[in-house]
């Protein structure tokens, strides 16, 4: 009797990016990034099995990676989120791109990385601090990256994007053309993947993707123009330095200012402050994200520290190009966790996550802030007052983060 042939088998987890595209208008996209953003790229070009890090310095960051490394096929790794877009889904699927849920386990996206790797012989691009930051500096990685490295031990590259933060900030609404560079190099090799321990790890790529663009800003000398380079800037930096009010920056064109004071700065060309009175306080945009960070971990220490506010609940919708309202309630943070008490598609529900499984509160600035993936669905909640308050939502969240990690290595 002939056998049956078992074709599940046969089947292929994760696709190869689309050859066509990538060696076509691919060639095209590679020199139309690097003229719109000024793209210099330099050091190694990996080739297949392999994982490469980069620092998240923008929403563009994807372009400069995929222009950098042409004509190698990357794989990117991206938010589950895109993939429920209707077109943007489609060309992500085309171009073999792997969805993760954020800051959450998910072992279908572990197995479609381990297949790329194993089967496809493929290139991996994954951003391990998660999210765009968007402090001009490296943000807080999870040292769940390095446990996954030693997991899929293959050379692991890392390439460092510098200047992308000055130009194309992720709160900035206009693009403005300075300079990029991308530098690529071996990080650990094959062998290292089982040697080093996860610190070891850890170690490197945070050494390895550290980053200022204020520092890269003065080694280049590039300057940024432009009349509307603070237009969206209040939608992320929301505590006055001079009152220390909340929520009362606004901005506009090269302006920035406190309505309640009245502590006013303009953004020159190297995208720093001159401040209008005699004190001058931040000299850049990092100093300012740096203070507001220090500042919300002070109200974190505290035992009995507690965030509450009145949301709108979204989530994601196959097809529809943006998150979906579907329920209003009251969200609060504390040390025992995250609390959501509302509605959810007309029911009453109740929902808690302990501290330790929410690594980051992601954030679309002036607009909604996220919890991880869960129960089938993403998890959204529009600050029904003021959407601005998303971002110290997002900065309470990597603060509470940062200490509990401050007092596991302390108790090594």
């Amino acid at each position: 009797m002939e056998k049956t042939k078992d074709k599940s088998k046969d089947t292929k987890l994760q696709k190869k990016p689309n050859a066509f595209i990538y060696y076509t208008i691919g060639a095209a996209f590679s020199l139309m990034i690097k003229a719109q953003f000024n793209l210099h790229s330099k050091g190694v070009k990996p080739k297949g099995p392999a994982i490469i890090l980069s620092n998240h310095t923008s929403n563009h960051d994807y372009k400069f990676i995929a222009s950098a490394m042409w004509p190698r096929r990357i794989t990117f790794v991206a938010t589950y989120h895109w993939f429920t877009f209707k077109w943007l889904g489609f060309w992500l699927r085309l171009m073999g791109a792997i969805p993760k849920y954020q800051f959450a386990t998910d072992m279908a996206s572990m197995k479609k990385i381990r297949y790329t790797l194993d089967k496809n012989n493929g290139i991996v691009f994954i951003a391990p601090e998660g999210t765009v930051y968007a402090g001009g500096t490296l943000g807080f990685i999870s040292p769940s990256i390095a446990k996954t490295i030693k997991i899929f031990g293959v050379p692991v590259y890392a390439s460092l994007i510098q200047g992308a933060g000055l130009g194309n900030a992720k709160w900035s609404t206009h693009t403005h053309k300075g300079r990029v560079d991308v530098e690529t190099s071996l990080l650990i090799s094959k062998e290292e993947t089982k040697s080093l321990s996860v610190d070891e790890i850890m170690e490197r790529i945070n050494s390895a993707l550290a980053y200022n663009e204020f520092e890269y800003q003065k080694r280049t000398g590039i300057q940024i123009k432009g009349n509307d380079k603070l237009e969206g800037f209040d939608t992320m930096f929301y505590k006055c330095p001079c009152c220390g009010k909340e929520f009362n920056i606004v901005s506009k064109g090269n302006e920035v200012e406190c309505t309640k004071c009245g502590t006013k700065a303009t953004l020159d060309n190297s995208f720093r402050f001159k401040w209008s009175g005699d004190k001058q306080y931040f000299d850049n945009y990092s100093e300012w994200y740096d203070w507001q960070l220090e500042e919300v971990k002070k109200e974190v220490r505290d035992p009995d520290f507690k965030m509450e506010e009145l949301v709108d609940y979204g989530t994601d919708e196959k097809g529809v190009d943006n998150y979906v309202k579907v329920g209003r309630g009251v969200i609060k943070f504390t040390h025992s966790g995250w609390d959501y008490k509302g509605t959810f598609r007309g029911e009453e529900i109740t929902d808690h996550d302990d501290v330790e499984n929410v690594f980051l509160a992601t954030l679309k600035i002036g607009k909604h802030f996220e919890l991880p993936f869960k129960n089938g669905h993403c998890r959204v909640f529009y600050p029904v007052e003021n959407g601005k308050t998303s971002m110290k939502w997002h900065l309470a969240s990597r603060a509470m983060s940062e200490l509990i990690e401050e007092e596991k290595q302390k108790n090594k």
